[in-house]
């Protein structure tokens, strides 16, 4: 009678353990489809020769969806300060290639920095990181 007791209260932990990734929100993986649309945008119009509203977009995906949204932030105190800075890279080797005009470049960079972004945001969201990575006064 005793083993009862305990086997339920066990087995609905276990459950809450199994089932907790499952459960961790979206946010960042919201976050990471924005910046990978946005860069998507960028490849677009770089490839249709028009490099302005190539380099003002990807200028958009850096400041608003990566850094105003506290991506890079949680990037750099989640996952480390390395990973962050070779991401603000791959944004600073994009712009350079879309200036070159190297669309091949633009399509590889557009692509890993897609890739990389969204699997960080996976992360994230696993950890559940709170979208207010970097509170005042914290």
């Amino acid at each position: 009678m005793s083993l009862l007791r305990f086997a339920v209260p066990l087995a609905v932990i276990g459950f809450a353990v199994l089932t907790l990734p499952a459960l961790a929100g979206t946010y960042w993986q919201e976050v990471g489809t924005r910046v990978g649309r946005a860069v998507d945008s960028a490849a677009a119009a770089a490839a249709r020769g028009d490099k302005e509203t190539a380099k003002r977009t990807l200028s958009a995906a850096y400041f608003v969806d990566f850094e105003d949204s506290k991506l890079e932030a949680a990037i750099r105190r989640q996952i480390g300060a390395k990973r962050a800075a070779e991401i603000e890279k791959m944004f600073a080797d994009l712009r350079k290639a879309i200036v070159a005009g190297d669309n091949a470049a633009v399509a590889g960079l557009t692509a890993r920095l897609r890739d990389w972004v969204a699997a960080d945001a996976k992360v994230l969201d696993a950890a559940n990181v709170s979208p207010q990575v970097y509170e005042v006064n914290q």
